[in-house]
C-alpha cells in the first residue's frame, strides 16, 4: 500500500526492549490495525513525532485503520498529514518524547 498525504497506516509506539541486561522503552514502528482505538499516551506519528489518535474501520467501506495528528498545525507541517500545506515538511513543535 503507497502512502499518500493524510493516509497514516502505520505510526511508532513505545516498547519495551532489553538492552545491556536492563529494560528500555524505545520507539518501534507499528501497524495501525494492532493498535486500540482512540488516543494514547505513548504512540506519535512517525513523520513529524507529533500526537496521535487511533481511528478503527467500523463499517465495511468506511476508511482503513489509521491514525490521525491532533493538532491541526502538525497535519499542515507533517508529510503525511490530512492537512499538509505543501511548504515542506517540518517537525511537530510539541513532538510526543
Amino acid at each position: 500500500m503507497t502512502e499518500r498525504a493524510g493516509d497514516m497506516y502505520e505510526c511508532e509506539v513505545k516498547a519495551l526492549f532489553m538492552q545491556d541486561g536492563s529494560k528500555v522503552r524505545r520507539w518501534k514502528k507499528a501497524s495501525v490495525a494492532t493498535l486500540a482505538s482512540g488516543e494514547q499516551p505513548d504512540i506519535r506519528c512517525m513523520h513529524c513525532h507529533g500526537r496521535v489518535r487511533v481511528h478503527k474501520n467500523k463499517v465495511a467501506h468506511g476508511p482503513a485503520d489509521h491514525v490521525e495528528h491532533l493538532s491541526r498545525a502538525d497535519s499542515e507541517g507533517c508529510q503525511a498529514g490530512s492537512y499538509y500545506d505543501g511548504r515542506g515538511h517540518r517537525m511537530s513543535a510539541n513532538p510526543v518524547d
